[in-house]
Parts: structure tokens; C-alpha cells; sequence
């Protein structure tokens, strides 16, 4: 007890800022969640609660629709550690730095249920960085209070608090336990391994790799700073973090690993090469730095922002707010002798501001730094609350040391700035109630849950927004985050408008999609889901539909009636059928509309149509593919169980069949259902994922993407380079998927002579193949999909994929070492102490004897 009254102005100042940020939390029953944006768009819109009658702060769409969606991920399928099958056809899973959900931040933050994760997220950031903030500004010997004030700046600036729910403050939340390792280690007090080595794979799992060489080149002019001002060197110290840097990095290799190589493939670093040196604030936005609402705000939906920001015009990007009281606090620190270090930190105050700003040209020169030149100068903000934290602790113990009672006015000032800080940051951020943040599940998600996979869909506009698929367990082919260049380039192909150019987003305009690319097939789309509102998807069905027979009238349909025509494909493309209905009327509780189509006397699909299901469109469609193709034929069986209504006549010379009309639908896209949330189109071109295929071909990228007239049915094509096509031959060749999991996938092949077979499963380093229990190598096909040639016979294929495969030995050998080193160091402390502590007793008897 006796203890914590040293530190009460420290627990006084962090409990008035958790007390402001968490109070709806405390005493209303609610918690810390932009989840609210769901509700902006379908199929979540539907289900909006009575208790979200607008969406809160639009600005925070990432973190609920990117970030919880993989927490999400993480919890409820812990398989997709090493793969991700739900986004963009498929990324390293969330095993890999890239995703950060290894931070321990995260993983604590996700041990509770999902509507708390952002509660606690923000919790274990706001007091990690308070606590470390402390620790390290005491080492700096400015006293408890102005340890106490600084603290708060570090761990609560706007510039942080607008960021906690994303990844970049995962590292910054870590910047002051880098600078307390410093100080420590000049003030002859090096921290063991123990301690050193957590902190440094924590900061290597951060996630935001930016933020993270921000923080780390800090440290290493914060370290060279003190080292030459006290001339002096500690090289037990540095001996320290070299090795736990290299201990940290060895044992989250396997996370880095696949990070790096995703970062490469991306291409983003490309486009961004030069964002450091593009933008930076114009020079009215110093009144932010006292007024963080002078361009508006978006959750009082006042928000006019400033064109001259570019690409950062968003609150977010636009916070440079430290509080109040920080700036003339940190003038004050200018009397500080005592502050050691106030030069350095004075110094890094302004270099930040004029590349901020961009003066003396600094954003140019800084923008050619490794970490720094791929984001905006703007981004440097996250750094200013470190020099203005330790100048505000100076400020404040000199004014301290001479008003008194130094512990009144001290906890005027900590209670005043703790209020300010934290009551940005909860204007900020929207808190709802416990049952509001509950993401639902819909009837169009659990329609597609329920089929039977492995399959994908394809969202249009902003249905179902990208990433969201994480958290249902369907697999999308759009992305927030995370995408290949050359998937990027593919999806390109059939939707031109798809990905902007700069963005990390990719989506599909129904507009600009082409329906009928063999692409999409071959991606494994089985359905398109569309707003209920927009008729973009049904009108290009109707505008590719022509009369299959000639109409001569009209037929009323009776119960208990059962009509049958043969249907003949003689003419392509002809995809479905289409039959027209009307129904006035139904009777029974299973009224119904049973569709049948017959191949050799066998039914090969059907499906029983309610009401509700002919009234959409007044048409059903019954699908033709795979069933029969050029000079083949179907027969078409309807049976009107309690449906009374109209049908149309059409043509027919055969005199023992019906004379039903129907339309010869030209494109794979067909009506499939609607539901109270969306509408369901089915994309008839649809390919297995794993397809045996008879024909090769060798193309490069760009030839691929040109040739549209790939049979991907039966055809593949080589993209490998140097690779050729193999011999294969085989037309009987049969697949069998017998196990699917978002890391593995087994089949059983059967063949009379060898054959090639095609995915649709990306080829990434995580990938291996096996066949028969022996790795073989994977080929590149169809420009980024994996393929293999199977011998003749009875084989057993596998797909698999580990993160960073090979490198685990080294992070198994990373904790090894850890662990022994830990171990010997505690061993030599204990014996260094007791060694001295031995010294010291023989001194003391020697002087009692004298």
C-alpha cells in the first residue's frame, strides 16, 4: 500500500481517462463498436435494430468490415491459420504478421466474445502504453508527477486514439516500452532477456510495418543521442537486444515470412513508392493541433474536410491532436535543466513538424528512408506524441516544483488533461448496446452456408462488402486488403472497373461485368448476390434470352396437371430454359411447382417453385448446363401441385408432348431466388475447383488474359515458365473431392491413361502437392492456379498448405534458445548476486572487527 502511494498521481491520471473512455461501458451497459457500419449496407440493412438509428462514425468502416471479420475467423475456425480460403480466392491465413491477429494485443482482445474485442482492444493499448509510458519517464528522472502527465500524452494523444482499432497502433502502444529498454540500459539497468525478447516479438508481430519502423528508428537516435551526450556505451545492454532482436525474429519467422512474400506479390509497395514524398498538410492545418473539430466531424455528420489533404481528407488521417495542455506544457519544458534529453526531443519535434508540413524539403529527403517511403509524410503524427509526452513531464514537474501544493496542482493538471484526451476519444468512437454489436446472420447467409461447397460467389457493388465473408465462412472473390497484383489484373479481365488503381478494395460493378467470361467459371462463381432494388443482373438475363419455340398463345394451369416436353439443344450458347408462369392462385400448404429435367428417363434436376418464387419475376429458370450440350436433349417435366395460374403455348410437332413454350437463355447467369435480404442469380458456367482436363495449351500472362476462347472444361493452360505442357490423353478421367478444409483438400483420381489436372486453388509458396503420399511440383496454370500431371490409375491427390514451410524449425529453435538463454542468465544473475551480496557481508564484518 505503502508503495502505490508513490505512484497515486499515475493511477490517478490513468483512472480518470479509463473512467471518461469507458463510461457507457461502466454505467449504461454498452460497449466500444463501430459494428453499426454493417447496417449500412444489405443484407445486414434489413435487419437494422431498433436501437441503431444511424450509423455512428462512418469513418471507422475498416476495423468492423476487414479486422473483426478475421478475428471472427480466428476464433471459429482455427484451421485457417495457415490458409484463408473466404477472400479473394484465397491468402495466407491469419497466421501471417500480415493479418497482426498474432499481436498479443489481439489475441487478448479476442479472448472475449466478439461484441467486447473493441472494448478491450482499446483497454490493453490505452494502459500498456500508460504503464511503459511511465516507466520509461521516470527512468528519465522527471519525477512521478510529470511521469504521470507525460504518460498520458504518449498513451492517449487523439493521434493514437482515433487509430486503436487499427493495426498501426499495435506497434505505437509499444513505442514507449522501446524508449523505457533505452534509458533503462544508459542508467545502468539492463533489462534481462526475459523482458527484452517478449517485447521485441510483440513489436515484430505488430502488423503495420510503417509504424513499426517509425518506433525502431526513434530508438535507435534516441539511443545514439544518450550515447554520445553521456559518452558512455552499454555493452551488456546492446549485447541484450541484439540477441532478443534475433531471437524475436527467429521465432516469428514463420508469421513474417509469408507477410513478406504477400507484400511482393500485392504490388502495393509499387504503387506507393512514392506516397512519402506526395503528401503532406497544408499550413492551415495548425489549428487542428487546438481545435481537432475545425474540419467537421463525422459522427456529428458535419465533416467538410480540406482538399488539399489528398488522400488523407478523412478525420483520421486529418488528427494531429496532443491536448490542450500539452503544447504549453511542453513550452514550459524549455526551463527544465534537468531534462536530459529535452534537445533531442526538441529536435524531433520540429523535424517532425516541418516533414509533416512539408518544409525544407524533408519530406523528400525522409521519404527516401526504408519504412517511411511507402506512406504518406502525414503519417509521421504518430511519432509526436513522444517528444511532446517527454516535454509536457518536463514542463509539468518544473511548474510542480514551484506552485504549491506541488500534489494538488499536479493532479489539477492530470485530471484536467486525462478529461480532454479522453473525451476526444469518446466522441470518437460510438459505443452500443451489448446486443446491437452482434453481427447477424441473414437468410441469404444462411442459404449459402447451407450449400454444399467448395464453391464461391461474387457480390455486386457493395453487397455483402468485401472481407465480410470471413466471418460466415464463404468463400468471396472480392477483397478488402490482401490481393495479388496478378489476381488483380485477372478479375480486371471480366470487371474492368474492379480494383481503382491505388485502393486496397476490389469489387464488381454489375454494370461492367462481363457474365459470360469463362473466367468466372473457371474461378468456381457459383452465385452473384444482388440488392433486392436493382434490376442490373435480372435485365441481362432478359436481354440474352431468345424464343426457344414459337409462342401461339396461352393455357391455363390446373392442379394435379403434369406437362412434358423434350427441349433439344440446337443451337450455342444455350445455358437454361426459360418458363414463363403465371400464378393466380394456390392451394395446400405445399402448393408447389415441381420442375423436373429428365436425361435418359433419369431425373437429373429439379426443384419445387412456391408462389413467392414465380411472382418475383413471373419466370422460372430451369438449368440446361451441365446437363446437355450441341445435339443433345432434355426432357422438361412440370407437375402443378394445388398452382392454378397461366402458362404460354409454344410450338411443337410432337403430338404426345405438351405444347409449352420457353426461351433459350444465352448467358450463364440465371435467376435462382430471392430472399428477404438480397437476390440469388446462379452462374451456370460454374467448374469444379479441381477439374480433369485432356487438352494444353502454353501461354504467357498476357496472352492468357487475351485468349477468350479457353474450354476451361476441358482445357488448361501453362503459364509456368519454363515449363511445357506435358503428354496427357486421358477423356475418362474422374475427380473426386473426398475432403475439403481451408488448408487441405484431399481427392481420389481414377484414369485409364495420364491426364492434367486443374485448379482453381492459387499457387503460393504455402502450397504443396502430393500424390500417393509423394510431393511433386506444382505448375503454374491458368496464370496463377495450381496444376499437376496425374499418372494412369488410382491415385490419391493432395492439397496442402503450411505458412512458411521450412522455417519452422528455426522459430522451434528461436524459442529453444530463449528459453536456455533466459535460463543461464537467471543461473549468473543469481550467482552475481549472491556473490556481492557476499562481498558486502565480508565488508561488514571486516569493519565490525576493526
Amino acid at each position: 500500500m505503502r508503495r502505490l502511494r508513490k505512484h497515486i498521481l499515475a493511477l490517478l491520471a490513468a483512472a480518470t481517462f479509463n473512467f471518461v473512455v469507458f463510461f457507457p461501458v461502466i454505467f449504461m451497459g454498452r460497449v466500444v463498436s463501430p459494428n453499426d457500419v454493417f447496417f449500412n449496407f444489405d443484407p445486414w440493412s434489413f435487419y437494422r435494430p431498433a436501437g441503431v438509428l444511424h450509423v455512428q462514425n462512418a469513418t471507422l468502416n475498416d476495423p468492423p468490415t476487414s479486422y473483426l471479420t478475421l478475428v471472427a475467423l480466428m476464433k471459429s475456425q482455427p484451421g485457417a491459420f495457415h490458409w484463408n480460403p473466404y477472400i479473394a480466392a484465397g491468402v495466407p491465413g491469419f497466421g501471417s504478421s500480415a493479418a497482426a491477429i498474432l499481436s498479443p494485443f489481439i489475441l487478448l482482445a479476442a479472448a472475449v466474445p466478439l461484441a467486447w474485442f473493441y472494448t478491450l482492444l482499446i483497454f490493453a493499448k490505452l494502459n500498456v502504453a500508460f504503464l511503459f509510458s511511465y516507466w520509461w519517464l521516470r527512468e528519465e528522472r522527471l519525477g512521478k508527477r510529470g511521469a504521470a502527465i507525460g504518460a498520458l500524452v504518449v498513451a492517449g494523444a487523439g493521434v493514437y486514439a482515433v487509430r486503436w482499432l487499427w493495426q498501426s497502433t499495435n506497434a505505437t502502444a509499444l513505442y514507449p516500452a522501446l524508449l523505457w529498454l533505452v534509458r533503462r540500459a544508459f542508467n545502468r539497468k539492463p533489462a534481462p532477456l526475459l523482458v527484452v525478447t517478449p517485447i521485441a516479438v510483440a513489436y515484430a508481430l505488430a502488423g503495420f510495418p510503417s509504424s513499426m519502423a517509425y518506433g525502431a528508428y526513434v530508438a535507435v537516435l534516441y539511443a545514439l543521442f544518450i550515447a554520445i551526450r553521456e559518452r558512455t556505451l552499454p555493452l551488456r545492454s546492446i549485447a541484450t537486444a541484439v540477441a532478443a532482436s534475433l531471437l524475436a525474429l527467429m521465432i516469428v519467422a514463420p508469421s513474417l515470412v509469408p507477410f513478406l512474400q504477400l507484400v511482393k506479390r500485392t504490388g502495393y509497395l509499387t504503387i506507393r513508392e512514392h506516397a512519402a514524398a506526395e503528401v503532406w498538410y497544408p499550413v492551415e492545418h495548425w489549428r487542428l493541433f487546438v481545435d481537432p473539430f475545425h474540419l467537421g466531424s463525422p459522427v456529428y455528420k458535419n465533416w467538410k474536410g480540406n482538399p488539399a489533404l489528398a488522400r488523407t481528407n478523412n478525420f483520421v488521417e486529418a488528427t494531429v491532436y496532443v491536448g490542450l495542455l500539452t503544447i504549453p506544457l511542453a513550452l514550459v519544458a524549455m526551463f527544465r535543466r534537468r531534462a536530459r534529453t529535452r534537445f533531442f526531443w526538441i529536435a524531433l519535434a520540429l523535424i517532425l513538424l516541418a516533414a509533416m508540413f512539408g518544409l525544407a524539403g524533408l519530406p523528400r529527403v525522409l521519404g527516401m528512408l526504408p519504412g517511411i517511403k511507402y506512406t504518406p509524410m502525414t503519417r509521421l503524427a504518430s511519432l509526436l506524441p513522444l517528444p511532446l509526452g517527454y516535454l509536457a513531464a518536463a514542463g509539468a514537474a518544473w511548474l510542480a516544483s514551484r506552485i504549491r501544493p506541488r500534489q494538488a496542482f499536479a493532479g489539477t493538471i492530470a485530471v484536467l488533461l486525462a478529461f480532454d484526451l479522453a473525451l476526444f476519444a469518446g466522441k470518437f468512437y460510438p459505443y452500443l448496446r451489448v446486443a446491437d454489436a452482434n453481427v447477424p446472420t441473414t437468410p441469404t447467409i444462411e442459404f449459402l452456408q447451407a450449400e454444399r461447397g467448395p464453391y464461391r460467389v461474387a457480390p455486386l457493388l457493395n453487397y455483402f462488402w468485401p472481407n465480410a465473408a470471413e466471418m460466415f465462412h464463404v468463400e468471396d472473390i472480392r477483397s478488402h486488403f490482401s490481393s495479388e497484383a496478378d489476381y488483380r489484373r485477372l478479375v480486371q479481365r471480366f470487371e474492368p472497373t474492379s480494383w481503382a488503381g491505388t485502393s486496397t478494395i476490389i469489387q464488381l460493378n454489375s454494370l461492367k461485368l462481363d457474365f459470360s467470361d469463362p473466367l468466372v467459371g473457371m474461378l468456381g462463381v457459383r452465385y452473384y448476390l444482388e440488392h433486392k432494388p436493382i434490376d442490373i443482373v435480372k435485365w441481362t438475363t432478359f436481354g440474352a434470352t431468345v424464343p426457344g419455340v414459337k409462342q401461339t398463345g396461352t393455357f391455363g394451369l390446373e392442379p394435379g396437371m403434369v406437362l412434358q416436353r423434350t427441349v433439344n439443344v440446337d443451337a450455342e450458347p444455350f445455358w437454361a430454359i426459360e418458363l414463363p408462369i403465371d400464378v393466380t392462385e394456390t392451394r395446400g400448404a405445399n402448393a408447389r411447382l415441381l420442375v423436373e429435367l429428365l436425361k435418359d428417363n433419369r431425373v437429373v434436376w429439379s426443384r419445387g417453385f412456391t408462389r413467392a418464387d414465380t411472382e418475383v419475376l413471373d419466370k422460372v429458370y430451369l438449368p440446361l448446363r451441365p446437363y446437355a450440350r450441341l445435339g443433345e436433349s432434355v426432357t422438361m417435366r412440370i407437375r402443378s401441385i394445388g398452382v392454378t395460374g397461366w402458362m404460354l403455348i409454344g410450338e411443337n410437332t410432337n403430338a404426345n408432348e405438351a405444347k409449352l413454350f420457353y426461351g433459350r437463355v444465352q448467358t450463364p447467369v440465371i435467376f435462382d431466388r430471392e430472399l428477404p435480404d438480397g437476390r440469388v442469380f446462379r452462374n451456370l458456367s460454374e467448374l469444379p475447383r479441381f477439374r480433369a482436363v485432356s487438352r494444353l495449351r502454353k501461354l504467357n500472362d498476357d496472352e492468357f488474359l487475351r485468349a477468350k476462347d479457353i474450354d476451361f472444361e476441358r482445357e488448361a493452360v501453362i503459364t509456368d515458365d519454363p515449363v511445357m505442357p506435358p503428354e496427357v490423353s486421358a477423356t475418362d478421367a474422374r475427380v473426386e473431392l473426398v475432403a475439403y478444409a481451408p488448408a487441405e483438400q484431399r481427392l481420389l483420381t481414377n484414369a485409364s491413361a495420364p491426364f492434367y489436372l486443374a485448379s482453381a486453388e492459387k499457387l503460393t509458396p504455402e502450397l504443396a502437392i502430393t500424390i500417393d503420399g509423394r510431393n511433386v511440383r506444382p505448375v503454374e496454370t491458368d496464370m496463377m492456379f495450381a496444376g499437376v500431371p496425374v499418372p494412369a490409375g488410382r491415385h490419391e491427390v493432395v492439397f496442402s498448405r503450411r505458412i512458411a514451410r521450412g522455417w519452422w524449425g528455426i522459430a522451434a529453435a528461436g524459442v529453444g534458445l530463449f528459453v536456455l538463454l533466459s535460463v543461464v542468465e537467471l543461473i549468473v544473475g543469481r550467482r552475481r548476486a549472491s556473490g556481492q551480496e557476499g562481498t558486502a557481508n565480508a565488508e561488514r564484518r571486516t569493519q565490525n572487527a576493526e
